[in-house]
């Protein structure tokens, strides 16, 4: 390749480079249609965990930038995106800013959380949540989690509703539905005693009974299957069958043993002829002898 070749190439390679920045800066989202903030003190860190869960409109061009602002001393904690299988999955890249986080994402809802540091004066404590972005939201939902060890909590605007959630057991003080424009500031006072220094989760709540008979703190009948105990005699006799199993698998696989050839029984010796006389002369005879060696008589059955 000659150099008026290559350079050619790395002009058309820093063209399709410039037309791709130049796309990605023209596909910002503009508008943030629902924005769910749960805000948590004191929950796993002497600090406020900021959970934000937005959703982008219907008509947005994917993939998408999106800038969150970031309050000051803001400790990031996740940037991720939601599929449309409700799965949250943190694959996606970001750029961490002075006061704001930016991130792509091919998916309609995404994901931000950090921690916000509160000022802590011997049993009080009390942050502020604020947003101010360059995006317009068009509806912005807050709901504030009230420590365990917490009492008399505040929040400003008041809360629309007080009460447990039924799911964890916390009560939430969830503040009204707003809309927020593109450069208007959107502040959550919040304030309360925290009576002992000790976190949410070390001591969770726990879940309201969802059955009328554990709601009125009567047990529960007792239907008669008692399944922790079947499934114990169950595990029991599968255990004893894959035993036996492997005893009788083994058993069938070892080889046997020869047995030992039995001993053949010795043939007694054969008893010596008896000695024979000839019946006319009385004379011994010897064997093979067909004829009396003394008087010449034949021998009625020769010797053997």
């Amino acid at each position: 390749m000659s150099y008026l070749q290559r350079l050619m190439a790395l002009v058309f390679i820093g063209g399709v480079f410039l037309s791709g920045t130049w796309v990605y800066a023209q596909s910002e989202a503009a508008v943030i249609d629902t924005l769910a903030v749960d805000v948590w003190p004191d929950f796993d860190r002497a600090a406020v965990l900021v959970l934000m869960t937005g959703t982008l409109p219907p008509d947005t061009t994917f993939p998408v930038a999106v800038t969150i602002p970031l309050p000051n001393g803001a400790d990031l904690n996740a940037v991720a995106r939601i599929t449309t299988d409700n799965v949250m999955t943190d694959d996606i890249q970001y750029t961490l800013g002075l006061d704001s986080v930016t991130f792509v994402t091919p998916d309609a809802r995404f994901r931000v959380e950090y921690y916000l540091p509160y000022t802590a004066a011997d049993s009080q404590r009390e942050f502020a949540f604020t947003w101010l972005a360059d995006i317009t939201v068009n509806r912005i939902e807050v709901a504030v989690q009230q420590p365990v060890m917490a009492t008399n909590m505040h929040t400003q605007p008041a809360a629309v509703s007080i009460g447990a959630d039924s799911t964890d057991g916390f009560t939430y003080y969830v503040l009204p539905a707003t809309a927020v424009a593109a450069g208007q500031p959107y502040t959550v006072q919040v304030d309360y005693t925290l009576s002992e220094p000790v976190l949410s989760v070390n001591r969770l709540p726990l879940a309201p009974a969802t059955s009328g008979a554990a709601a009125t703190g009567t047990p529960a009948a007792n239907t008669g299957d008692n399944w922790p105990l079947w499934l114990a005699v169950l595990g029991g006799i599968l255990i004893v069958v894959a035993l036996v199993w492997q005893v009788m698998g083994n058993r069938q696989q070892r080889p046997r043993r020869p047995r030992p050839p039995r001993p053949s029984k010795p043939t007694p010796p054969r008893p010596p002829s008896a000695a024979r006389f000839c019946h006319e002369c009385g004379a011994a005879l010897q064997a093979g002898d067909k004829f009396c060696r003394h008087c010449g008589t034949a021998v009625k059955r020769p010797h053997p």
